[in-house]
């Protein structure tokens, strides 16, 4: 374990997606006794605060992940938006996510956060030893 990320020998992740999806889901069902009494901003800070933060905890590593692996996490995004929204176990929630929370699935959530990484190296906004080891292959609109 580094950083509370759980590494298995194929750097697939499995284990570690199993344990955020078990602490999700609970704190899911904690959040689904109280969430008639809340008002859906109360409820989206609590939501994020417990779940999809922990989701997002360095969600960098599950880039080039296989989408098996990565499908517990959506699974729990979705869970989560349907209780912020009050919808039910079975409804649709794809434009709730984008339009409502302004979510991106767990897959693109991976691909912003590494972009946005990497955007940050090449403007001196990261880490001296992040930006480093960053190198640009162009400078200007000129390919090397």
């Amino acid at each position: 374990m580094c950083l509370g990320v759980l590494l298995d020998s194929r750097l697939t992740f499995a284990s570690h997606i199993r344990r955020i999806f078990g602490r999700c889901f609970y704190h899911l069902r904690q959040l689904r006794v109280v969430r008639k009494s809340l008002t859906v901003e109360a409820a989206k800070t609590m939501v994020h605060s417990f779940v999809v933060a922990r989701c997002d905890y360095c969600n960098s590593v599950y880039y080039g992940a296989s989408a098996v692996h990565i499908r517990p996490l959506q699974n729990v995004l979705n869970a989560a938006a349907r209780l912020v929204v009050r919808k039910g176990k079975y409804d649709s929630i794809t434009t709730d996510l984008r339009d409502v929370l302004h979510w991106l699935p767990m897959q693109q959530r991976t691909e912003y956060k590494v972009s946005l990484l990497i955007y940050k190296c090449l403007h001196q906004a990261a880490p001296l030893y992040l930006t480093e080891t960053c190198v640009p292959v162009c400078h200007g609109h000129v390919q090397l």
